[in-house]
């Protein structure tokens, strides 16, 4: 009989797993997203060095709210905010010109804003639904250190000569502290502090269309890959393709546009991994149950579930850029 039970219990777990959603990240609301970015960009040089500060914020068009399950009205008050994503970081470092087309650099960024894989979280099983949302980073505050070895080549086999091709190569190790990670009512709580490492490629191609001996416009396309090193179940986890130009309006000034299209892979938080049900749980969690030797269920296990989201936007952005040279002249 108690056999039977067991058996009885499997299958009813089972059909309920296969009728219903799984925590997964969602970010349906927000697949084409427009977005708007800014950046201020200032560069100097004196000798092989080239000092770099920068400044970007990227707001989210509309009010594209909380994605989360189908279905399902949220029950706290995090999952029930709606909120439009606001990105912004400074940063700061030099580059280094080891040879002509070769540049090494290094750089600290400060930023708010960012959304990570952890940032999916929960407050647990509540009216019978499942209550997973994205958390306000907005004013969550994170470094980086980024190392940046740069180079650069000039095409001249290429109709009008003034191509140059250019491939960056960049390490990002970032940083911060989340205390609602690791808060009560998150379901599935870890640790509150994060550090995560990242590789970013990015080739590009210019082209400068000269006026006499002066540039007067600079067109670029250029593609951004980036790669997790230590976190997450997939490699590429973010990308942009980037068309646009710059408009030249002194040696040392200069305004640009472009166009984006971004696009993020989310793989399982650990919130999601970290999920631990109460044995005997009659309710319809995404998890693995097996029969044990004496009859019995084993106590139920979601630390092996995995997934994959995609989100993905445009982003129309606007560059002004200052450069300076204060190279002694020979």
């Amino acid at each position: 009989m108690k056999r039977l039970a067991s058996a009885a219990y499997l299958l009813l777990l089972a059909a309920k797993l296969a009728a219903w959603e799984s925590p997964v990240a969602r970010a349906e609301a927000e697949k084409e997203t427009v977005r708007y970015s800014g950046t201020l960009r200032a560069q100097l040089r004196y000798k092989d060095w080239l000092p770099l500060v920068e400044t970007n914020y990227r707001l989210e068009g509309g009010n594209a709210g909380n994605p989360r399950i189908d279905g399902v009205t949220n029950a706290t008050a995090a999952g029930l905010e709606r909120t439009s994503q606001q990105t912004w970081h400074a940063m700061l470092g030099t580059y280094y010109n080891i040879l002509p087309q070769l540049m090494v650099g290094g750089f600290y960024r400060y930023g708010q804003g960012e959304r990570h894989r952890n940032d999916w979280t929960s407050a647990g099983w509540i009216n019978n639904q499942w209550d997973w949302f994205w958390l306000n980073t907005n004013n969550r505050p994170e470094q980086s250190a980024i190392g940046d070895i740069t180079l650069r080549q000039k095409l001249p086999f290429l109709p009008g000569e003034n191509w140059v091709f250019e491939l960056k190569n960049r390490i990002h190790y970032t940083w911060y502290t989340d205390n609602r990670y690791g808060e009560r009512d998150n379901w599935g709580r870890h640790s509150t502090d994060i550090s995560e490492t990242k590789y970013v490629l990015r080739p590009g191609l210019q082209y400068f269309w000269m006026d006499g001996d002066k540039p007067f416009m600079t067109f670029f396309l250029q593609y951004e890959a980036h790669f997790a090193l230590n976190f997450g179940a997939r490699t590429l986890v973010e990308s942009w393709g980037y068309f646009g130009f710059f408009y030249h309006i002194t040696e040392e000034v200069a305004f640009g546009l472009n166009i984006a299209r971004a696009q993020w892979w989310w793989s399982e938080s650990d919130s999601v991994r970290n999920i631990r049900p109460q044995f005997g749980s009659t309710s319809p969690e995404q998890c693995a149950a097996t029969a044990t030797a004496a009859g019995g269920v084993s106590n139920i296990q979601c630390n092996t579930m995995s997934y994959l989201a995609t989100q993905r936007a445009w982003v129309v952005g606007f560059t002004a850029m200052l450069r300076l040279d204060f190279t002694p002249i020979d």
